[in-house]
């Protein structure tokens, strides 16, 4: 219904953990993560290589719960419906994904991107 959830009332947060306290059926769900994938060194997830000074995802098979919060079981499958890269287009002018290309083009707010 687009309401705006709060810590402590409407969801918990735990390290690795996300607990809705009165889910609904059917909801829709979207989550902001904040990442620093300099500081990952594992490898997994979004990390950036110093080698290469690209940055990479490697999320099978539990890689993508070090990007977001996610259950990933067999008797809860997600459906993603967007995705978006973004980045400076100087620094990082090839970006890669997985999947089809919608779309390309620069930020309307901000032409650097």
């Amino acid at each position: 219904n687009g309401q705006e959830l709060r810590e402590g009332v409407d969801y918990e947060l735990a390290p690795g953990r996300l607990l809705l306290k009165t889910p609904v059926d059917g909801a829709v769900v979207q989550t902001v993560v904040d990442l620093v994938p300099e500081e990952n060194t594992q490898l997994s997830g979004l990390y950036k290589d110093e080698a290469s000074a690209m940055y990479c995802t490697q999320c099978e098979a539990m890689g993508f719960r070090r990007i977001t919060y996610y259950p990933d079981r067999p008797d809860n499958m997600a459906t993603f419906t967007s995705v978006r890269l973004e980045a400076d287009k100087e620094r990082y002018p090839i970006l890669l994904s997985n999947g089809n290309r919608l779309d390309q083009g620069t930020v309307p707010e901000d032409d650097s991107r």
